[in-house]
């Protein structure tokens, strides 16, 4: 995952932009105050079929990557499997952030990847954490409706 920089009135503050699953946030922090959100969400999925849980990139005005953060499952599934893949993901800012002019590229950022194991129905649970080198932490909980 990556961070974002960006001018303030007076100061310069971070600006992170995380895709998590069908959640899109866009938040303005300054890097002396460290900022925690929590989002949950939820999927389906078709028993051992792959579905994309999670992705992430943050970028600077120019669309350009920002910085590394750190991202981890930390907890789950425990059913099945998840992988963090490095690669393209689809850029969504809002209309509202400088930045929303890369929504119509794809960019370098981090995609989580859930596969139930075969033959499972029910329910499952990844959490996934992240943090960004500006001191910003973020926790993502996707449950898993596994088909």
């Amino acid at each position: 995952m990556e961070n974002s920089l960006v001018g303030g009135a007076d100061m310069n503050c971070g600006v992170t932009s995380v895709i998590s699953g069908l959640a899109l946030l866009g938040l303005t922090v300054c890097p002396a105050s460290a900022y925690t959100h929590s989002s949950t969400y939820q999927k389906t999925a078709l028993s051992g079929q792959e579905i994309y849980v999670f992705g992430g990139a943050s970028l600077n005005a120019d669309c350009s990557s920002a910085g590394k953060d750190d991202v981890r499952v930390v907890s789950g599934p425990s059913h099945g499997n998840v992988k963090l893949v490095h690669g393209k993901v689809h850029a969504v800012y809002p209309k509202s952030n400088e930045r929303s002019k890369c929504n119509s590229r794809m960019v370098n950022g981090i995609r989580a990847l859930y596969r139930s194991k075969s033959g499972f129905k029910g329910w499952d649970q990844v959490t996934i954490s992240v943090h960004t080198y500006m001191g910003n932490a973020f926790t993502y909980v996707a449950n898993i409706k596994v088909e």
